[in-house]
């Protein structure tokens, strides 16, 4: 595989869902503006999902820059991701009672 400096563009989600697996940044998670700290443990739940779901597009920006895959396959991957995003809201908003 060769490098292309755009695939430093992997770099940016990366941080981000680092940074929410760890409890940071919490804040711009919907619903957890408004939440007293220390972030109750729905909170933290939702910060640990949206970093897995980081780290999922750092790997499909890397997927851009790999030459010769099938058009196909990037239409196939974006549809599962937006899937997968839409069964996460879902999961996230009826996980428990809301805080507070």
């Amino acid at each position: 595989m060769m490098f292309s400096w755009a695939m430093l563009w992997a770099l940016l989600p990366l941080a981000i869902g680092y940074l929410f697996r760890r409890g940071k940044l919490l804040f711009l998670i919907a619903g957890n503006n408004t939440a007293t700290k220390p972030y109750d443990k729905r909170s933290q739940l939702a910060g640990r999902v949206v970093g897995l779901m980081m780290y999922v597009s750092a790997l499909l920006v890397i997927l851009v820059f790999i030459p010769n895959i099938p058009d196909l396959y990037y239409y196939i991957l974006t549809v599962i991701y937006i899937i997968i995003w839409i069964v996460v809201i879902v999961y996230l908003n009826k996980s428990g009672p809301p805080s507070g």
